[in-house]
């Protein structure tokens, strides 16, 4: 084959470009994809934990004393978060007019979808809800 004709045979051949553009797109594509599932599921359990800590601070206003609060508290939270796998600690604390309730959240080991390509957010969920006690 002459040389001619050789490099123009290789510069119309299509055939190979598939594989050389799908060998560079699909680890980028792969990261991607699992960053969204690792993130989604992190938000996911950070969305849970918040919705606890408003339903134990919700449930809260309806105790007649500071201890009556924290028990009710606790029980909602837990009752919100029987369904994620994990470990939770609530604090209870009111200052004046208001009621708190923080809710420290640890994901199971495993929970978070572990990799090496993504760097992965904290097992770790820390947040609060606040809400005003009815007034007599």
């Amino acid at each position: 084959m002459h040389p001619t004709t050789l490099a123009r045979t290789l510069v119309c051949e299509q055939r190979g470009a598939a594989i050389v553009e799908m060998a560079l797109v699909l680890p980028l594509l792969l990261v991607l994809l699992m960053g969204v599932l690792v993130y989604g599921h992190y938000f996911l359990l950070a969305h849970s934990v918040q919705q606890a800590a408003n339903d134990g601070a919700r449930a809260a206003i309806v105790g007649l004393d500071a201890e009556d609060r924290r028990t009710i508290a606790e029980a909602a939270v837990a009752r919100s978060l029987q369904a994620v796998a994990g470990t939770h600690s609530v604090t209870v604390s009111e200052t004046g007019d208001t009621v708190t309730v923080a809710v420290g959240f640890t994901a199971a080991h495993g929970a978070l979808v572990q990799s090496a390509l993504v760097p992965s957010p904290g097992r770790v969920i820390r947040t609060r809800a606040t809400f005003e006690l009815p007034v007599d």
